[in-house]
């Protein structure tokens, strides 16, 4: 049976040419997966925090950008009086900001190959013109990515506890918890700097 698409497309050559090889198609998938997930347990997690009960209405969270909703969680942190639980929400809110800046690099920006590197570049201004939103872009070293995705998935398990545990968020705030999420906030935090340098390894 012809298939056009497969025919024309020819995805593996096309990935091939886009820099997503066996190694770094997985990683650069790992991170967009878990941004996903991160964004639905975001919604839920206010939603039990601020005991919202969604059955039957609009959620106050409904259609609001990921921006939005870490706003929330920020608001929310502020009401929290034990002092290591709000920084903790705090910093996992600064994480996660710095987070979707490098997601969104990578789903919303054009790929190409810099001698053996993939790399993502988001509202490039190549040609000279004027861009409201502001440059961003990826190096899509594999190190660079197993640190970015290790950073997810620290915030994908914390937002999850909140959401889908009855564990109280002093429990989840536990010492490895804490000291992860303050490393996530650095490593997101410096790669999602539209000034980071590629050639300076600190991790």
């Amino acid at each position: 049976m012809k298939q056009p698409a497969k025919q024309y497309g020819r995805a593996s050559l096309m990935d091939k040419t886009l820099g997503l090889d066996e190694i770094t198609a997985p990683k650069v998938a790992s991170i967009i997966v878990h941004a996903g997930n991160i964004e639905h347990h975001l919604e839920r997690a206010i939603w039990i925090l601020e005991k919202i009960e969604p059955k039957g209405i609009r959620p106050k969270t409904d259609l609001k950008p990921i921006t939005n909703l870490i706003s929330m969680l920020e608001k929310y942190a502020e009401t929290v009086p034990e002092d290591d639980v709000r920084t903790f929400l705090q910093t996992w809110s600064k994480a996660t900001r710095s987070g979707f800046i490098i997601r969104h690099n990578i789903a919303h920006g054009v790929s190409f190959k810099m001698e053996k590197s993939l790399v993502f570049s988001r509202n490039p201004r190549w040609h000279g013109e004027l861009r409201k939103r502001e440059f961003g872009d990826l190096w899509c070293e594999p190190y660079v990515l197993d640190l970015i995705r290790e950073s997810f998935a620290t915030l994908l398990r914390i937002i999850a506890a909140i959401a889908t545990t009855d564990r109280s968020l002093g429990d989840i705030a536990s010492p490895l918890a804490q000291s992860a999420v303050r490393e996530a906030r650095s490593i997101l935090g410096e790669f999602a700097d539209q000034f980071y340098n590629p050639s300076f390894e600190k991790y």
